[in-house]
């Protein structure tokens, strides 16, 4: 039995990764984030493989909503930050994810419909994580720089 519903997971997952690079794809903005080696594809499946997915009706396709895309991005985010805090090194695919987090965040945070939601403080958070972040890389690279002089 465990293997039937592993294998009914993998093709949730699978199910739910072509539906995300489907919903990806309808916006131009985020067409360009693919232009590198790395395809929509790889990155929604991996996506897909980090996230708990959201529910969907038996036999049907997922039907994505920014809600449900957001908050997929919000988790896989939270392990992409803490990845790079601890070890430094994310893969292109990884990076996408952060980036695709971003635009979904400044998306929201700036959308007078999602004012008192959880979509607002948890596109908020990641505003305010990648900030860090960034401060977190300029130091680093200070420090690089710096120990390169001598």
């Amino acid at each position: 039995m465990s293997f039937i519903r592993s294998v009914t997971q993998q093709l949730n997952k699978a199910d739910f990764a072509q539906q995300l690079q489907h919903y990806f794809v309808q916006d131009d903005a985020i067409d360009e984030l693919f232009v590198g080696a790395t395809p929509c594809s790889t990155v929604c499946s991996l996506i897909a493989a980090m996230s708990e997915l959201p529910t969907k009706s038996k036999n049907e396709h997922y039907k994505l909503t920014l809600e449900q895309v957001f908050d997929t991005l919000f988790q896989c985010f939270l392990l992409m930050f803490i990845k790079e805090l601890e070890h430094k090194l994310l893969t292109q695919p990884e990076q996408l994810i952060m980036s695709l987090a971003m635009y979904y965040a400044q998306i929201i945070n700036t959308d007078e419909q999602y004012t008192n939601s959880s979509l607002k403080i948890k596109s908020q958070r990641i505003l305010t994580a990648m900030a860090r972040l960034e401060s977190e890389r300029k130091q680093q690279r200070k420090k690089q720089y710096n120990m390169g002089k001598c």
